[in-house]
């Protein structure tokens, strides 16, 4: 993955350059003092735009708005919340008019808002995080065909039609990848043997499910043909908290010797929990402690990764997501800008996925585009003081008025 690369080696030159200083800067215009003192160490107000999309950039010539449907998988939990928010007040400060409806966690739920969408012909970009994406492919294609561009998060469809995507691609070396690689060093670390090998338990979040297919597969690739870690795979979970603690139960009574855990999602008192029952829940350095790899880091976990109950997470945030979505409409469906190999925004962007504890959330290591990933630390529900993020840093345009006058004269 070339865009990841590419990202990683802007990451090492952030790191190289030393901690940002901007903990000390005063409130950016519209920002209140409270709201700034609660973000001030999350965002680099030199590295962002606090001033948003200018209004009226998601109007067409006659003076009409833009019209997107968004249609996420479930609002269910911060990750979703955060994107549906900054959408809303990030493109509707533009001029754009947003509707969102939710899957709810069904994937017809989300194919027959597409259809509809279509049928009515009142949309002009549909926005989506698919929660099956062989599911909705067709539905894909048929908006796409009916002049309606479509845009994914998080996960493609599995279709080549789709307009633009911005999100992650967990099967690599580069991303999950790097659990197995730290779980490796921690069973060298620990004296593992292929006779005594390092236990892991990797906590399903489901088989049918793509993000856990690649989550898993990644971590596999990265611990390779090493036979020093035996990885113990549970029954799926759905992250539903009581069947994760069940799950972590079972395996304990199993295998009372594990040393290291990898959920592939959850609520983050069902991992705390499910330790305490067994015993094992154990700060970082503490006699009997597990470490934990977590994949996201939402408000619940976030307080974990601090306290040094959770040792690592792998950072998928929503915000750059969001934004680069966003970015993406505004330069390819309302400036009417090409998306793809050569152009100044591709069709599919590929963000890093860096490996942080606790201590690094809140260092250039944690940020991309100007800000941390310990998103659920900004003032969620306030989403009209979230700037938009800077991509002028890896070569990604950030639309304006201006570039609308030279690009189609109005």
């Amino acid at each position: 993955m070339i865009v990841i690369r590419r990202f990683l080696s802007l990451f090492a030159i952030a790191v190289a350059l030393g901690a940002p200083q901007f903990a000390n800067a005063q409130a950016p215009a519209g920002v209140s003092e409270g709201d700034w003192e609660s973000m001030k160490n999350l965002v680099d107000p030199t590295a962002v735009h606090f001033e948003g999309y200018e209004a009226g950039l998601g109007l067409k010539e006659d003076g009409s708005p833009y019209r997107v449907l968004y249609t996420p998988s479930w609002l269910g939990d911060d990750y979703q919340v955060v994107a549906n928010g900054l959408l809303h007040a990030q493109l509707g400060k533009a001029g754009v008019e947003v509707t969102t409806i939710s899957g709810d966690l069904g994937a017809a739920n989300q194919v027959r808002a597409i259809e509809d969408a279509i049928a009515t012909g009142q949309y002009d970009a549909i926005i989506l995080q698919p929660l099956n994406p062989q599911t909705i492919a067709v539905a894909v294609d048929k908006a796409v065909a009916a002049g309606i561009d479509v845009y994914s998060w998080v996960t493609t469809p599995n279709t080549e039609e789709y307009t633009g995507f911005a999100g992650y691609d967990a099967d690599l070396v580069e991303t999950n990848g790097q659990v197995g690689t730290k779980l490796v060093e921690l069973a060298e670390a620990a004296g593992a043997t292929e006779e005594n090998p390092y236990l892991v338990l990797e906590i399903w979040g489901g088989r049918s499910y793509p993000t856990s297919q690649t989550r898993h597969s990644g971590v596999h690739k990265g611990i390779g043909d090493s036979k020093i870690v035996k990885v113990i795979e549970t029954a799926d979970t759905d992250g539903n908290p009581d069947t994760v603690i069940r799950a972590i139960q079972d395996a304990f009574a199993q295998y009372p010797g594990i040393q290291a855990m990898y959920p592939h999602w959850g609520d983050a008192s069902s991992f705390e929990e499910g330790l305490r029952s067994v015993g094992r829940l154990a700060d970082k350095g503490e006699d009997g402690h597990v470490v934990v790899f977590l994949q996201d880091i939402d408000k619940s976990m976030l307080g974990g990764m601090r306290d040094g109950v959770f040792d690592y997470t792998l950072s998928n945030g929503p915000w750059p997501q969001i934004d680069l979505v966003m970015k993406m409409f505004l330069w390819h469906t309302v400036l009417k800008q090409p998306l793809g190999d050569g152009a100044d925004l591709p069709k599919d962007v590929y963000l890093p996925m860096p490996l942080l504890t606790g201590e690094q959330l809140y260092t250039p290591e944690g940020q991309l585009f100007g800000a941390s990933v310990a998103f659920a630390d900004m003032p969620l529900g306030k989403w009209d003081v979230w700037p938009v993020l800077d991509t002028t840093s890896v070569g990604y345009p950030v639309p304006t008025l201006a570039a609308r006058k030279t690009l189609l004269g109005y």
